[in-house]
């Protein structure tokens, strides 16, 4: 498959991606976010199309894996403010979290942020970073494993357990 026939038929279904797309997730820019990724993919995987004719439905499917993949990494996500209320003492502690993670080692403060706040799962992480998966593993362990440290005798959190 040439460029040419890729860019005609991508402008083709253009409107019909994102509609696939806003049907699965709700959201503009989500939507045009996973149109734009799976339009990567299908460029970059396009050799795996054996018939030229199959080209709509093939694009449409590597979009809603697409969207797919998207739902499953935030699923669980809440925006930070939602997830703890929005209160003044939640800003201080979403402030102090962001003091500590910035005093963190680049090493253990960039898998953890990649992980915990973007969704990326080891496996993209450490292609990503170009590390072993065994490595990144370790190093958001190690994080986490610093963060309680560092939050075990701070006041804050022991006042919020009682």
């Amino acid at each position: 498959m040439d460029e040419q026939f890729f860019t005609k038929e991508v402008k083709g279904m253009e409107r019909t991606l994102y509609r696939v797309a806003y049907s699965y997730l709700r959201s503009d820019e989500d939507a045009a976010d996973a149109v734009q990724d799976a339009l990567l993919q299908g460029w970059e995987k396009r050799a795996t199309l054996r018939d030229e004719q199959y080209f709509r439905t093939w694009m449409t499917r590597v979009l809603i894996n697409s969207c797919n993949a998207r739902l499953r990494k935030h699923r669980f996500e809440l925006p930070f403010t939602e997830a703890t209320g929005s209160s003044q003492e939640d800003s201080h502690l979403e402030f102090y979290l962001r003091e500590v993670l910035a005093a963190m080692d680049i090493k253990y403060r960039v898998p953890l942020t990649l992980f915990y706040l973007d969704g990326f799962s080891l496996k993209e992480i450490a292609q990503l970073l170009g590390l072993p998966k065994g490595t990144v593993k370790s190093r958001i362990s190690r994080a986490r494993d610093k963060l309680r440290e560092v939050f075990k005798d701070e006041e804050v959190f022991e006042d919020e357990a009682l």
